[in-house]
């Protein structure tokens, strides 16, 4: 008997255990909201409510209600948006009677920071700028563009410009910003920028409106050298760029900088000269005396960009079917001239060459003749997936069933994995790629995750069916590219391209790379209070830990998966994924069929409105 139980025990103790998730506190806000429309997370972790009796925040760790608001009813969710790095978040309230409030909450006790209800206007975007301790925020009253300056220091608007009249079609919702050049911040202390045709200079303290200059056409660059304190004007068609005073708005152009084709680019080089870039040459502009340094601008065809370097100057010549790349001397000499078969899509400088992927090939082109480094082309038909393996300081590539190792400092490429079938991955799948420390390296989507470890094997390879309504995943854009105007059909996913280009400047971790690496805490902003330096009081300190590390939890993805039964109905789960294993360490599962949710990856915690009252916290 003893020995029938005991081979029952290790039965059961061999069969794969997933545990359940623990519910940490539930909350019935049925009284407070009536019904809740929509739960967000703020960037302080705390849970934003929505309903039609108000807006209030629960603690994420106790579901205690922190404030509540009851004026602002019935929020749209659409408009809801945090301000990256900062405890505030942005709403647009729409009362029974008035005009639609834009209005900015501290998250951490609601109060309101900002109103535009004294504007009448609603925010269309905003920018940062920690090391001035203001925020730009661009506004809208009715077709009137307008730019607000709110102190982080004090928490309150210092001033609001009027921009002139937007003339085009205005979207509801936030749609990036109307500036289209700038801002710089000048000597003077002034910001300069760029809308359409326009030249606004704002005195950065007041708000007051220094000068201004309308070009007959459209701006097509605005660049301001802190090295001369000039201010440099390229306009759609133009025969000449123009030099201005930025104090006064004055002409100050010396009469020889003569375009011959259309401006493409004015952009400084490492010697904070400025390179002038155009689609029949390019030349170098000497700050000192703001002429150009070479007689002759180089050609090449189909001239899109300059890249500065200290091997010399990569131009690079882009066309639908060939392009090219020369290396050139600071005295305007040739060094090399290299054709490229098809649309290079991606081109970035390396110690070993000029590396390059195009539709048709990819290969490093060495500094000093200009030759194949690699012995045979690597062709990818969509853009690979990327991750850097900290452990051979290698960058992986993978794309098309292949895996390759590229070292960055040799240019060496490395074919490791190849015929590498993933479940429910098609050549076009935007995969993404992550370096999973002691395993090897993940390759998933929204709805799929693989394991292939160093030496080419897969671990593992699991495909999800996505839920009824995915709503409430973070999901990962497809590219379909269209560049430059010339129209491509290349697939995948834009976000390795930006991982590239940061692996290629040196940096290895970055903040949309979706490794576990960011583990330093470094202050973003912040508001302090006391008498002198020495004895100042914070306030608040933003950090990367809380406001930028949520992509990714060490050791573990989730996906949320549709369960289909013949004899039972769909029901809906959400998984928390070993990712060296593949296996399923914990699970919820989710009762309403399309229900509102989130998952704060930071403290491994799944937040659920069901029933559109009923607000739960799973932690996992």
């Amino acid at each position: 008997m003893k020995k029938i139980i005991l081979i029952a025990l290790l039965i059961l103790s061999s069969v794969p255990t997933i545990y359940s998730q623990k519910k940490i506190w539930e909350v019935n806000l049925k009284e407070q909201l009536y019904e809740v429309g929509w739960i967000k997370q703020s960037n302080d972790g705390y849970i934003i409510a929505s309903g039609a009796k108000g807006l209030l925040a629960m603690n994420n760790a106790t579901g205690e209600i922190i404030w509540h608001n009851k004026e602002l009813k019935a929020i749209d969710k659409n408009t809801f948006l945090t301000i990256d790095g900062l405890p505030l978040f942005y709403i647009e309230y729409v009362p029974i009677a008035g005009k639609t409030r834009g209005i900015i909450i501290n998250s951490s006790n609601g109060n309101i920071v900002y109103d535009t209800k004294d504007e009448g206007a609603r925010i269309k975007n905003f920018s940062l700028y920690p090391d001035n301790k203001i925020i730009l925020f661009e506004l809208l009253k009715d077709k009137t563009r307008k730019l607000m300056c709110f102190s982080l220091e004090s928490w309150s608007k210092k001033w609001v410009a009027d921009l002139g009249e937007s003339k085009g079609l205005i979207q509801k919702y936030f749609s990036g910003s109307f500036i289209n050049q700038g801002p710089y911040f000048s000597k003077e202390n002034n910001l300069i920028l760029g809308i359409k045709e326009k030249i606004y200079t704002i005195n950065a303290e007041t708000g007051a409106i220094v000068w201004t200059h309308e070009a007959n056409k459209k701006i097509k660059a605005l660049v301001y050298s802190e090295k001369n304190n000039s201010l440099y004007l390229g306009v759609k068609k133009a025969k000449t760029l123009k030099v201005l005073q930025p104090a006064t708005g004055e002409d100050i152009t010396p009469g020889k900088l003569k375009l011959r084709g259309t401006l493409i680019d004015v952009r400084p080089d490492k010697d904070n000269n400025l390179i002038l870039v155009e689609t029949e040459g390019f030349n170098i502009i000497d700050p000192q005396t703001n002429e150009f340094k070479w007689k002759k601008s180089f050609k090449i065809d189909y001239l899109d960009e300059v890249i500065p370097h200290e091997k010399g100057l990569i131009a690079i010549g882009k066309d639908e079917k060939d392009g090219t790349i020369s290396l050139v001397d600071p005295n305007g000499k040739k060094i090399w001239t290299s054709k490229v078969k098809g649309y290079a899509y991606y081109i970035t400088p390396t110690e070993n060459g000029v590396l390059y992927v195009s539709t048709e090939r990819s290969n490093i082109l060495d500094y000093d003749k200009g030759k194949d480094v690699w012995d045979k082309d690597v062709k990818f038909k969509s853009i690979p997936a990327v991750t850097f393996d900290e452990q051979e300081k290698k960058v992986m590539l993978f794309e098309n069933k292949k895996g390759y190792k590229f070292d960055l400092s040799s240019g060496k490429i490395d074919l490791f994995a190849q015929d590498i079938e993933l479940e429910n991955v098609k050549r076009k799948t935007p995969l993404m790629a992550e370096y999973v420390a002691g395993a090897g390296y993940l390759i998933q989507t929204p709805q799929h995750i693989s394991l292939l470890t160093p030496d080419g094997a897969v671990k593992y390879s699991k495909y999800f069916d996505p839920p009824s309504s995915i709503g409430g995943l973070v999901q990962v854009a497809q590219l379909g590219l269209n560049i430059a105007g010339v129209d491509l059909d290349i697939k995948g996913n834009l976000d390795n391209i930006k991982m590239l280009s940061s692996l290629s400047g040196g940096a290895l971790r970055v903040s949309n790379d979706q490794t576990d690496a960011v583990v330093e805490e470094s202050v973003v902003a912040g508001l302090y209070t006391g008498p002198d330096s020495s004895s100042m009081t914070p306030v608040f300190e933003v950090t990367k830990k809380r406001f930028f590390n949520s992509k990714s939890i060490q050791g573990h993805k989730f996906i949320v998966a549709k369960i289909k039964s013949e004899n039972a109905p769909t029901k809906h789960h959400i998984y928390m994924i070993n990712k060296k294993t593949g296996a399923i360490d914990t699970q919820i599962e989710l009762l309403d069929k399309t229900p509102n949710y989130f998952i704060d990856e930071i403290d491994n915690v799944v937040f659920i409105n069901e029933k559109n009252h009923l607000i739960s916290a799973h932690q996992f």
